[in-house]
């Protein structure tokens, strides 16, 4: 029963730890379409939040994949966050540019 309950509280956590990298997404994004999108302290939170944002999603994977996947699978959060980071600089270059 106890390790049921641990299973539920760490299934969560890594829940909320995806919610949280998305929340930092669409804060990079609001600074991606702010008018003063090109000054350098814009840059650098739009920089640190997607930062976050790459961390929070790979922790919350990390974890749902050592709750629920088989050991030769555990490693696929690796390239699923590799992915968030990559088409999340994607999308906030390609709204810098216009």
């Amino acid at each position: 029963m106890r390790a049921a309950q641990l299973r539920v509280r760490a299934t969560r956590h890594a829940i909320v730890q995806a919610l949280l990298g998305s929340v930092f997404l669409i804060g990079a994004i609001a600074y991606a379409l702010a008018p003063d999108k090109h000054e350098q302290a814009s840059l650098g939170w739009m920089s640190a939040l997607l930062a976050l944002s790459t961390l929070d999603i790979a922790l919350g994977l990390r974890t749902l994949a050592r709750l629920r996947l088989r050991r030769r699978r555990a490693r696929v959060w690796i390239a699923a966050s590799a992915a968030w980071g990559l088409l999340s600089v994607v999308l906030v270059a390609a709204l810098l540019r216009t």
